[in-house]
């Protein structure tokens, strides 16, 4: 994802630079973004808390102590955590809504999530949250459990699929990720706007709301 980032940024007006090995100028930084791992995630949130600098973070595998650690952080500093910072999930989740509240039989529901075999979280942190946002959808006829089923295969950015199976037939919606800048472009417009934030907690739903 760094060089992700680096390359859009390479394309606009943003600039970026290596936390960890650069001497900055802290006054010209908008945000910090992390894409590392929950080791990573915590010399992030440590840096922000000190130099008050708010954080973007898709890091996913995230524990109770990590989270713990946001709800210290987020008093100072403002913070977006989002496992999945592409418009198209967003939508994805729209349009699943759309579909459960026009049908009226119970369903059963399947998420199936595909990503390249060095992805070392199981299942995907946008597959857990897609699962979250089913089961607390009010007003939806979905069986209980919702399973959720993971393949680590290749060099695959993410694929999301989630089936519906009712006495009616078999709906299917689905995400595909071609590559890693949809989610590099996501965090740097979410990095722009989340500079002029008070303190607290965001969701990349609420800089898709402010945005659009």
């Amino acid at each position: 994802m760094g060089q992700a980032i680096q390359a859009q940024c390479e394309q606009s007006d943003f600039k970026a630079m290596d936390f960890q090995l650069e001497v900055k100028d802290l006054n010209d930084v908008s945000a910090v973004i992390d894409f590392s791992s929950p080791d990573g995630f915590i010399a992030c949130i440590d840096f922000c808390i000190e130099n008050s600098i708010p954080l973007i973070s898709g890091t996913t595998g995230l524990s109770a102590n990590h989270l713990k650690k946001v709800g210290n952080a987020k008093k100072s500093v403002p913070i977006l955590l989002a496992s999945n910072m592409s418009l198209g999930i967003s939508n994805l989740k729209s349009s699943i809504e759309h579909y459960l509240l026009s049908i009226n039989s119970p369903t059963k529901c399947k998420i199936i999530e595909i990503h390249h075999k060095n992805k070392k979280d199981s299942p995907s942190g946008t597959a857990i949250e897609i699962q979250s946002f089913l089961e607390n959808l009010p007003e939806s006829n979905i069986d209980r459990p919702i399973d959720v089923e993971s393949y680590r295969i290749g060099n695959i950015f993410g694929i999301h699929r989630i089936v519906f199976e009712n006495a009616e037939g078999i709906t299917t919606f689905q995400h595909i990720a071609n590559s890693r800048n949809i989610f590099a472009r996501g965090a740097l417009q979410a990095a722009k706007w989340i500079h002029s934030k008070e303190a607290g907690e965001y969701t990349f739903a609420d800089f898709l709301n402010k945005k659009l």
